[in-house]
Parts: structure tokens; sequence; C-alpha cells
């Protein structure tokens, strides 16, 4: 990340979720002459210890990184910083006033219906935005959610239209001790020209990078994640076809967990999906007796079900055979137009197929698939 900034030798850096000081470690063996200025809340955190390292000064500070006149106490003034490194919290804090008034600085209020729900990652973000000079660079570690997910589509779009996200490096799984979750590496930088192409890139697990695609803004709105665009751009290359074009219907079962332990015919789960066979077992077909009494719409033969959530979603794909099959609601369903019903099956059974969905699907530990992402899969 430190590398990716571009900046040769900045006089001011901050990071006010300082940590145990990996980021700050790392930035002060490259850069000569810089201030570094870092903020926790904890006042025995381990990052007291790098009050010097390597000749650079580090200066602590115990505050609270989201408090409105932070700027004031780290003796600074709002913009004046040219750089700053963070890697926000994974939580969810308690809402305050105040909040509304540090995304407003930054352009990023309104992101989201709710204000109430904003997480963390984008409360640092504008804080760090506030902090910074015009033109100065953000380096930031994201989880996938925010690079992807389409319920933060919005603050992407504002983002890339009040500053400038220069690079993003998609991180492998399991690159952080006890978790799962895959993250990226993004660079921001302040009110600058919005770019036509935004550069995106993943670290290998060899810790190589990948060649870089360039990715546009109004396609980075949408997502930034380097895997999904790999798979998408590979494939409509070869002149093929997105599952939008050619599906004629796709919604999830009805079903919950509850109602499927307690209905008098068989649903059919993500656990029921097995792995020697590419068709729904004959079991799962209802009588002519049950389907009346069906909630909502059943398979039929020809569709094709997807599993929508659970750890190996990828590898949850088959066909509807014969008869009407009721299924649950953690299963999308496809309905594809006839001429091109096997071409979409074979490729979602395939291992390019299944490396998509895996590049599409969201989530820590037990991931997720939501319609828009299946339906932009090119086949």
């Amino acid at each position: 990340m430190v590398t990716a900034m571009g900046i040769e030798c900045p006089s001011t850096v901050v990071d006010i979720c300082v940590g145990d000081g990996a980021l700050i470690r790392e930035a002060a063996k490259q850069w000569e002459s810089t201030r570094f200025i870092t903020v926790d809340i904890e006042e025995k955190g381990k990052c007291t210890l790098l009050q010097a390292l390597n000749g650079r000064v580090i200066t602590y500070h115990v505050r609270d990184s989201l408090d409105l006149d932070l700027a004031k106490h780290l003796g600074l003034q709002w913009g004046e910083a040219d750089m700053a490194l963070c890697n926000p919290p994974y939580i969810r804090p308690k809402w305050k006033k105040q909040f509304l008034e540090i995304l407003e600085d930054a352009g990023l209020s309104h992101v989201l219906p709710r204000m109430r729900e904003i997480p963390a990652d984008l409360l640092f973000i504008a804080q760090n935005l506030r902090l910074l000079r015009q033109g100065g660079r953000l380096g930031l570690i994201l989880p996938d959610g925010i690079v992807a997910g389409e319920k933060y589509s919005v603050f992407r779009k504002t983002l890339l239209t009040n500053h400038q996200v220069e690079r993003v490096i998609e991180l492998p799984r399991r690159i952080f001790r006890n978790t799962d979750a895959k993250a990226h590496i993004v660079i921001v930088s302040k009110h600058s020209n919005r770019p036509e192409f935004i550069s995106i890139q993943r670290l290998e697990q060899n810790g190589k990078l990948s060649p870089q695609l360039q990715v546009t803004a109004d396609n980075a709105a949408k997502r930034l994640d380097y895997s999904y665009f790999s798979s998408t751009y590979k494939n409509i290359s070869h002149g093929q076809q997105k599952i939008a074009e050619v599906v004629m219907e796709v919604f999830r079962g009805s079903y919950s967990s509850v109602d499927r332990r307690f209905a008098d015919f068989p649903v059919f789960h993500t656990s029921d999906f097995s792995p020697d066979s590419a068709f729904v077992p004959k079991k799962y077909q209802l009588t002519s007796e049950a389907v009346k009494n069906v909630v909502g719409k059943s398979a039929l033969p020809g569709d094709i079900l997807v599993a929508r959530v659970g750890r190996n979603l990828s590898q949850k794909v088959c066909m509807v055979q014969t008869g009407k099959v009721a299924i649950s609601d953690c299963i999308l369903l496809l309905r594809v137009l006839p001429e091109y019903r096997q071409a979409v099956f074979s490729y979602l059974s395939s291992k390019s197929g299944r490396l998509a969905l895996e590049a599409g699907s969201h989530g820590v530990g037990a991931k997720f698939l939501t319609v828009q992402s299946l339906m932009e899969l090119a086949f």
C-alpha cells in the first residue's frame, strides 16, 4: 500500500487508526524527513512504543478518531496533511449527530438510506479526507462489501464524483489472521479531477501483482473488485452474452428454514445439492396435491437453481429435470430462454463459471450472491 501511494516523500502523514503501527512501520522505512502523526483510542496501545522509528519522529495521540475537532487536538489545520494511511475498524459505531457533519465536509453524506447504518469504514474515510490537503492522498484497506457490494454503490458513485479513486488492489482471502474476509487496498486523491478509467489489480498468492485492468468510472460505481472484472471482461471480449440478456425470470425461493421444517412436502435447500448429480433428485418432485399447497412459485423443468448463500455456494448449481419443485429462500432460480438454457447451465457448472460465481459473491465466512451479480455474468 505504501508503494502504491505514489508519493516520494510526503511532509506530514497521519494514521488515525494506528493500532499496532503496521502501516506506519512500513512507511517509516521508505519516507525520509516525514512527520508521522498517529491516533488511537487505546491509552496503552502498542503504537505508544513507536515514539521514534528509523529516525522518524512519530507523535502518538490518545483520542477518539471521529472527534469533530480532531485536527485541533493533533496540532493541525483541516486540509493540511499530505497523506493519510488507514485500516479502519470493522465495526458500526453508535450514531452521533457530529458524524453527519464529518460526512458532509467530505462530500459523502446521504450515501446510505439510513444514516445510522453507516459503518466505521465510511466515517474514517470522511475524517481522513477532512485532514488532507487538496490533492492529498489517502491509502485505505477496505472490506469487500464496501468495494463491491450493491448496498454501497451510491457511496462509490459519490466518492468517484467528489474525489479521484486512483487505484484498487484486491488482496487474497485470509491475508489477515483469524478471518476469511476479502479486503482491498484503495488509493484516493482528494478533490482531484475524475479520471476516465480506474486501475484495478490483484495481489496474487505468490506476492506479485496481476496485470492492470482499466475500469470506467461508471462501471467502478457498480463494483471495483478485480476478480469480478477479470472474469467478466474475459467472457465479454470473446463475444459472449450476459445472463441478463437471455433470462426470462429470476427469483429466490419462498420457504425459510423454519417454513421448510414444518412443510408437509419436500423443499429443496442448499444442503440438498449433490456433487454427484446435475439435477434435482426425484424425491423433491411435488405431487399434484402438494403443488396446490405451495406458497409462491415452484421450479419447473429446465429451471436452473443456484445457491444464494453459503461458504461454497459456487459449487451448488443444478437443473430441474422433471416435475415441479418447491425451493428455499437460500436458492436463486433462473428461467432462461430455451435456446440458451443448456449453454447457461453448462457455463455455471464449469470451472470458469464456478470461479465467476465465487468472484461475484460477497461476505465473510458464509458468502452471498445477489441477483444483480448473477445477471452480470457472461457465458
